[in-house]
């Protein structure tokens, strides 16, 4: 299982980013993972104006924290 996560940051100050987190997996494959981190990618001018999408990753996700929900 892999989890979407995505950096932006603000156009004009590479050092002022954030990343974001995927509130719709996990998914089961990686490939699945990627699709969904760049639909994410694609929403961040819409939601962010000034911020643009830097980087993504997909994490995978044990067993163990997909029963009790803990970040490594």
């Amino acid at each position: 299982m892999f989890k979407a996560l995505v950096t932006m940051c603000v156009i004009g100050a590479p050092n002022n980013c954030m990343t974001l987190e995927d509130q719709y997996g996990p998914y089961e494959t990686e490939f699945d993972c990627k699709q969904r981190a760049l639909a994410i990618s694609r929403q961040i001018n819409k939601a962010y104006p000034l911020w643009k999408p830097f980087k993504y990753q997909c994490k995978e996700l044990s067993v163990g924290r997909l029963v009790y929900g803990k970040d490594k």
